[in-house]
Formats: structure tokens, sequence, C-alpha cells
């Protein structure tokens, strides 16, 4: 009580405050001075009708109770719980409380007396949706359609409740026989008073209208204080659903009879639709004493009543409640659950449930994706293992409350079905939610909305039907030989489970492969054409998240990278290069195929690598090159279909726990036991490398052995390092690190320690491609070899007010380095500074090959550049665009973005990056005709990037996905806490 007192008196002194401040409202006084207090007397009479209305109520329900007191006791009794719910810290010690003591003091009926009240109270929760219901119609100015909708949703929803269970009084018998024996003894009387209106259908009619009448008199007293404080602003159907908001806001039990809370609420909702201040505040404070000017006279009844009052109460079938009490029979000790027979059923029912589960999401796995059938093997043994723990401990659990309560054992065919059942059906409720807000909503869903409700809604109905028809089932095989006589030998529900986890292993090995058969693909030898005999090997290598001006290459003094530096005098180094994409997926795939983001149709977390558009690597393999590809970024492995056209593509998997492989961690099980594992981890030996990516140590030992066994024909080789992206390491490694999934917002403060941090992972990089070009050299491979070195994103450090990259198209993170290293040193050391795109470098590529440049490739060649740079992406709800254009000399940079995007970016910026390069003015208010000149450049380059476009393939984003994805900031938020 002492708490809500004290936030009652916080509330107040800021509305005080709030008012005193005036915000440029009008003065309370100047308000007061002009009340029309004709109002104020029709609310007093409104509310004299709705308290009528209530003891006509209170009165018809004990009537239903067979007590009938006469109407003073029950006018008076009113009132004194009027004035004890205004003081009362709320609850049932004041309105409700009062009424209960006082029928249950004259008659001695307490169960009776509480069940009035828990009726009362269900016919006014009723009664209470209806009007509000009624009144949303005028509500859209508040909350906005949507909300409007979410109200009625749940209105709707109690109303539902109410009506069925006022209809089927035995609803709260069927609830009480769930209950242990001697609970239900203590409850019986209660149970047996709120069957009392069954068949008195006249008497629930009378309470609902009356309960109507006395709601919606409370929301015309603030109407009428409305009219009084002359607010013009908002209409009559507008105050009077915004008093519903506000009498439902005092209902949550903070402070004393809701005060500061109501008061709070008005002031919000009336000054958003422009009331003023004072207004917004007198128009509660007046209804509220209006409400006490009535509630008050209730202290003069009590006075009255302090001593001699005695009245005439009539009650019907006084022994009633001793009869039901009775009926009740004990149940014997023998009848009881035993512990260990718990333990039993519910390490068998796990078993069962965890293989149902675990085969199942296998499948979907292995439909879903290029991955071996080895994940449904995996999937039922570690979801049948996880189970069969979590089950003993619940048949365990519930055997030894069942004794406690000392309640009748469950028959153990039905204990058995409901239990596997039930770990299904939760399991599958939880991946159902998940995958529909995903999949079908591309994760625009908000839970707490109208479409969110009913999306949860139908997901929590279909796990109930799941259960309902496994539950069934399985009790029918249990129920029968041989499925009887197993389940009454000791530990048969296990025997049962692990025969269906045998045979499903067996059928996986039988039928199956592992999955690391996935990574690779086979063709027959291929022979180079007349044409391109002689052709030099090809190696293209990405680094994950290096920004260009983070590189001595390109001005950066804080940087040092010795062997990139020494490559570029080998190399033609382009100044101006950008990505088409500020995240990993989209942009590998422009690089991939030459076409931009809409064309290849790779945007979304799902989307994969369609199957129809001809890549870089299928290129080069069907003009006689051998391709292979190295990478460790989960967003660009086989999963995704990257693995197209090359005849050897390693995805080197991060670390994972329990031996599964990348398959088996798809698993929603396997995902939330690799991070408690790793979470641990951290907690106690530091951030570990390797659970995210593989680093450039790494990748290079696979690169060397490689080359170890290189065939004799050409080939081409694709690599990726991951080491510039998070999390950062510090080098030498010393167990400390930096990484998004931790810290998806790092305060500006913290930006220079991760740049250093950064630049360490730069420098580490750097180290070993010297490593790689020191080997190429010493296996004599290096001089006829065209290499090329670029990025697919940068990242950001606070240059816009954020971090990480994927959420803009700021040139922090789509402007990248590129070097190409032609065969034999030609044009070594060249600095190119007209404008190219990663679009550009497959078709050059193909081009300095001889090879013949596939139907749909978008991009030019980099030796000729561009005019015009775009980039696009739809990412995390941002929907970005940019276009890069001349205007004469001016370089002018166009960005805009969907309205609400997330990130809290405007919706168009326009920036002169020549005199401007870190894009910090927007000169769209000055510039018109640049603006004008962009936005038809966008136009333009818009529809050239969907010309041919492609529809991208999604693949199901299993839970491990997410988890991948989260770990290297691709999900945030609500999404990485599925």
């Amino acid at each position: 009580m002492g708490v809500k007192v004290v936030l009652a008196i916080a509330m107040l002194a800021y509305i005080v405050r709030t008012v005193g401040g005036q915000r440029g409202a009008e003065g309370i006084g100047e308000v007061m001075a002009r009340l029309r207090w004709e109002w104020i007397a029709v609310a007093l009479g409104v509310h004299v009708v709705g308290t009528s209305a209530n003891v006509v109520r209170w009165r018809a329900l004990l009537k239903g109770q067979g007590i009938r007191p006469n109407l003073s006791f029950l006018i008076g009794s009113l009132l004194i719980a009027r004035f004890f719910g205004a003081v009362a810290p709320g609850g049932f010690t004041g309105f409700g409380g009062w009424r209960i003591y006082d029928v249950a003091k004259h008659t001695g009926k307490v169960a009776r007396a509480v069940a009035t009240i828990a009726v009362e109270t269900l016919v006014g929760m009723l009664a209470f949706g209806s009007v509000v219901m009624l009144g949303s119609a005028f509500g859209a100015r508040f909350l906005g359609s949507s909300g409007v909708l979410l109200v009625n949703a749940a209105f709707g929803s109690i109303i539902a409740l109410g009506v069925l269970f006022l209809a089927r009084p035995f609803l709260f018998a069927t609830l009480a026989s769930l209950l242990p024996a001697k609970i239900r003894v203590r409850v019986q009387t209660l149970i047996d008073s709120l069957q009392a209106y069954r068949g008195k259908s006249s008497i629930l009619v009378t309470a609902v209208l009356c309960a109507i009448v006395t709601h919606t008199t409370h929301f015309l007293i603030y109407v009428c204080t409305a009219q009084a404080v002359g607010a013009t602003q908002v209409g009559v159907g507008e105050v009077f659903f915004g008093s519903a908001l506000q009498i439902l806001a005092t209902m949550v039990p903070i402070t004393p009879n809701g005060i500061g809370v109501r008061e709070l609420t008005a002031l919000a909702l009336y000054e958003s639709v422009g009331v003023s201040t004072a207004v917004a505040v007198l128009i509660p404070v007046l209804g509220f004493a209006v409400e006490m000017s009535v509630s008050m006279t209730g202290a003069f009844f009590f006075l009255a009543r302090r001593s001699g009052y005695a009245p005439t109460i009539e009650v019907d079938d006084p022994d009633r409640e001793k009869v039901a009490a009775a009926a009740i029979p004990e149940v014997p000790e023998h009848a009881w659950p035993q512990i260990g027979r718990g333990v039993t059923i519910g390490l068998g029912a796990g078993l069962l449930a965890g293989s149902i589960v675990g085969i199942g999401e296998g499948l979907v796995v292995v439909a879903s994706g290029r991955t071996g059938w080895w994940v449904i093997a995996y999937g039922a043994i570690a979801y049948s293992m996880f189970c069969a723990l979590g089950g003993a401990m619940m048949g365990a659990f519930l055997a030894w409350t069942g004794r406690l309560l000392k309640r009748e054992a469950v028959a153990e065919p039905a204990a058995y079905a409901r239990s596997a059942a039930m770990m299904v059906a939760v399991i599958a409720l939880g991946l159902g939610a998940f995958r529909i807000r995903r999949d079908v909503f591309e994760e625009q869903l908000r839970w707490v909305s109208a479409q969110g409700l009913a999306v949860l809604l139908g997901c929590v109905l279909a796990a109930v039907v799941l259960y309902l028809a496994l539950a069934a089932t399985i009790r029918f095989v249990v129920a029968r030989k041989p499925g009887a006589v197993m389940l009454r030998a000791w530990g048969s529900p296990a025997v049962v489970s692990a025969l269906v986890i045998v045979l499903g292993i067996t059928t996986v090995l039988a039928g199956g492969q592992p999955a690391e058969a996935a990574n690779g693909r086979t063709r027959p030898p291929a022979h180079l054409p007349p044409e391109h005999q002689g052709a030099g090997n090809v190696l293209v290598v990405v680094v994950d998240t290096l920004r260009a001006d983070h590189l001595p290459s390109y001005g950066y003094e804080s940087g040092r990278t010795p062997n990139l530096d020494a490559f570029a005098q080998d190399a033609i180094r382009f100044d101006q290069a950008f990505a088409n994409a500020s995240w990993t997926r989209p942009s590998f795939a422009s690089i991939m195929t030459g076409r931009y983001p809409s064309s290849h149709g790779v945007m979304a977390k799902s989307d994969a690598l369609p199957e129809d558009l001809v890549t870089m690597a299928e290129a080069y393999a069907s003009s006689g090159w051998h391709t292979t590809g190295f990478v460790t970024n989960y967003n660009v492995g086989p999963y995704f279909h990257f693995d197209q056209g090359f005849d050897e593509y390693h995805y080197l998997e991060p670390e994972f726990v329990l031996w599964a492989d990348d398959s088996a961690a798809k698993l929603l099980l396997v995902q939330f036991l690799r991070q408690r594992i790793e979470g641990v981890r951290d907690a106690f030996f530091g951030v570990q490398p390797g659970t995210a990516y593989r680093d450039a140590e790494t990748v290079n030992s696979h690169l060397f052995h490689w080359l170890d066994r290189a065939p004799r024909e050409p080939w081409m080789m694709f690599v990726g390092y991951m080491d510039p992206h998070d999390p950062y390491f510090e080098h030498p490694y010393t167990g400390s690190g930096y990484g998004r999934a931790a810290h998806q917002a790092p305060s500006l403060e913290e930006a220079d320690h991760l740049r250093r941090l950064y630049d360490g992972e730069i420098t580490y990089w750097d180290e070993h491609f010297g490593r790689l070009v020191e080997d190429l050299r010493r296996r004599g491979l290096y001089d006829d070899m065209t290499i090329v070195i670029t990025a697919d994103h940068g990242e950001e450090f606070g240059d816009h007010g954020g971090f990480w990259h994927g959420t803009t198209l700021y040139d922090e993170q789509i402007r990248v380095p590129l070097f190409v290293k032609l065969p034999r040193g030609r044009r070594a050391g060249t600095v190119v500074r007209h404008w190219v795109q990663s679009v550009d470098i497959m078709p050059t590529l193909l081009a300095e090959a001889g090879i013949e440049r596939p139907d749909g490739v978008q991009g030019g060649s980099l030796f000729e550049g561009t005019s015009r740079v775009y980039a696009e992406e739809s990412h995390e709800g941002n929907v970005l665009e940019s276009v890069r254009e001349l205007r004469g000399t001016d370089e002018l940079k166009l960005i805009t973005a969907n309205a609400g995007n997330p990130r809290g970016l405007p919706v168009r910026e326009l920036f002169r990056t020549d005199l401007d390069p870190r894009e910090t003015r927007d000169v769209s208010p000055d510039d018109a005709s640049g603006l004008e000149h962009t936005e038809r450049a966008l136009q333009a380059a818009r529809v050239q990037a969907a010309q041919g476009a492609v529809q991208g393939e999604e693949v199901e984003l299993d839970p491990d996905s997410r988890r991948q994805l989260c770990e290297l900031g691709y999900l945030t938020g609500e999404a990485c806490e599925q």
C-alpha cells in the first residue's frame, strides 16, 4: 500500500508540474472561471442512475443464490463499499470485499457471497467490453485503426469467454474436477454456488443489462465534465472512448483507486488530439470528484451501522453447502501416483515425443536446402535424449505433487499419451509461430498487434488440435496389445520409443548420405577449347566487411597492411569502387552473377541464389576451367546455393558442439544447447574464436592443401575471408573480443576502441594474405595469374550515428577496395579513378579470359567505368536505394529509405560527394535541380536493375540458421530471442 501511495504522489506531482509549466495551455483558473455547472449537475444525475443500476444488478445476483436482503440494506452496503473502494488499495479489500463481508456476516453464507461477486465481476467484464467495443468506433484518433482492431479483438475474446461461462455454468465444475480431492472439498461450496445460476437466464440477462447501464453512465460522467470545461477539440464519442481507456488504465493496481493513473492517461490521450493541458487534466479530475461526491456518502451509512444493526435477510436452502461438500469421496493411498512409475512413463513419453519432433524437424531441414539425410537421425537422437530427460523430471514432479495432494493417479495409457502429445504440441507451437513470422511475414509481424494476435491464436489452436489428435492416437495404440503389454512392463515406454528411433536411423542410413557431400560437386574433366589454351589461373578474393578508407593504399594513415600495399604495386587499384548492397548475401550474389540485387533476387534473409542464373563459376567451368571455392561466411554457404558451378565448394564451418555438423546444427535443440554452452565458455574462458567463422590462418591452410593437389588445367578459385567482420579479436589472441551479437548498439564513445580492433583484424588478414602471395610465388603461379581483391561491403563506426553494416547505404558501408592484378604485370601500379561497381567484376574477368558473357549480366567493364552507381537492399525492415550520378562535374548521391524504417534514416538525402565525401550535409532542401536530376537517375537505375529479374529462391531459415545470422549481426532484437 505504501508503494502505491508513493506512486500516486509521484504521478500527481508530475501532473502538477506539467500544468504549472502550462506548455502553452490555458490556466486552470481560467477554465474553472467559465465552468458550466449545469453539466456537472447532469454528471451527478448520470452517476446516480449508474449506482442504482448497480444496486439492481447486485440484488438480482443475490436472488440467484437464494439470498433476499431488503432494499435499504443493499443501498447502504453498496455505498459503504464505494466508500471503502475509494480509500482502499483495491481488489477485494474495497468495493467487492466489503460486500462479501457484509452479506457473509449477516447470512453466514461466505461461498454464496463470494460467488455473487465473482459472477458480478464476470458480468461486469462482459458489459465493460461491450461498451468499449461500441465506443471504439470513435477511437481512431487515439489508437489508429490497428489499435482499435487490437482493442476489439481483446475485448471480443473476453466477451466470448464470459458468455461461455455464463451460459454453461457447469464449466466451473469441469475445471474444479481437475483439482485434487482435498482442494475440491475446500472449494466445492464455491463451485456449487457458481452453478446456482444454471437455468436462471432472466437473472443473468438482468445483471448484464444493469452492468451495461452502469458502465455506460460511468463513461458519460466524463463526457459531461468534458462539456463542462468546453473541450471543443474532441468529440463526444471520442471522450466516451477516451474515458473507457482511462478507466481501463486504473484497473492496473499500482495506485489507490487509480489516482494519478487516470489523470496521466487522460492527459496523454486528449493532448494528442489538440486539447489544452488544463482542460485535459480537468476532465478526469472533475469526473472523479463527481464519483467521490456519491461514494463519500457511504461513510455516513457506515457510521450509522456501528451498533445494533441487524437487517432481515431471507436465505433459501440453508444446508446446500454441506450436502455438496459431503459428495466428494477421499482417495485411498494405494490409488495415489507412484514416483518411480511417473519417472518411467515420463522417460518413455519424452523419447517418443523427441523422436517425432526430431524426425519431423529433420525432414523440414532436408526439404528446405542442400543438406544430408543424416540430420534426421541426429535430430531423432538429440531430441529424444533431451525430451527423455525433461519427461522423466516432469513425471517425477507430477507424481510427487499428486501424492502430496492425495490425488488419484491418471491411467497409464492416458498419462503416457498426454505427456508425449503435450511435448510435441508445445515444441510444434514454438516452431510454427517462429516460421510463420519469418517465412510468411518476412519478420515484419508484430505479436502485439491485431494481426499478430490472430496468427498466434491460430498457432495455439493448431497446437491444441495436434495435441488432441496425437494423444488420441498414442492412447489407442498403447491401450491395446502389444502396446498394452509393453506399457505394463518396467521401462516399456522407453522400449517403444527406442524402436521408433532405431527404425528412423535405419531408414536414414539405408537411403541417406552425410551432409558433407553437399559441399562439393563433381563433373567430368573438361578441356580448354583452342581459343582458351594458355590462359592463366584466376583467384578472386573477397574480404568480408573491409571498407576502403581503412586501408593505407586508400590514404588511411592509422592502418598497417604492408603485404596488400606491396600487392598494389603489381595490380591496378580502383579508387572509386562501390558495392551494390551493404550486407553479405546480396553483395556476394552481385559479384558472382554480375547482376543487381533486384535482378538476381537475393534480398531477404531467406533468399537463396536462384538455380537458373549463370554464375561466374559456371561460366568458367563451362569453358574448361576447374572451379573451386573456399568460404567461411554462413551467408554464402551451399545452404543458400552459392556453390553453383563449382567443382569443389568448401564451406569452412564454425566449430559446433555435441558432434553436430552444419546440417545438424540447424536444429532448434542444437541451437539452444549451443547458445548455453558457448555462454558458459564466454563467461569462463573469454570470447572464443572459430564459433562464428574461421580465421585467415585456417582458411589459408585449406588453400595450401588444395594447391598441393591442384589440377593441371587452369583453375578459378573463389576465396572469402572474414577477419574484419565482427566479432573483432585482439591479435595476438588474448581471449578478448567484441561482437555485434552481444552488443547491438554500442555507444559512440566505443567507436575509437572498435576501430582499433577492426584495424587490428585487417592487419591480421594482411599478414596471412602475404603468406598466400608468398606461397603462390614459391609455386611459380603468381606471375601468370589474374588476382582480384575486393570486399562485399564496409563497416560503420558511428560515422552516421550507428555501427555495424546492412542498414544504410552511406559510403562507409558501400565503398570497397578493389585491386585487379593482370598476368605478367600488365598495367601494374596503375590507379583508376573512374567509378566501378561490384557487378562489373564478373563480366570483366570473363572478357579477360575470352569467355562469352552470359545472358542477363548487367555489369560493365572495370576498365571503362560507369557514370552511374546504383545500390539497393531490403534488410531488417530498412528498404534502401542509392544512386551516384554526375551533373556536369558535380558528383551527386541520392539515398532513399522507407518511411518509419527501424534505423531511423531520413526518407530522402542528397549529398555532394565531391565536396562532402563523408556525407555529412543533406543538400536536398537547397538543391531542387540536383534532387530532380538524381531522382530521375534513380528511377532509370531502378528500371535497369529490374530488367531480366528472376524470382529469388527461398530456403527455410531453421533455428540454427537464425542463430548464425544473429552471431554475424544480420538478425537482431526480437528475432534473436525466439
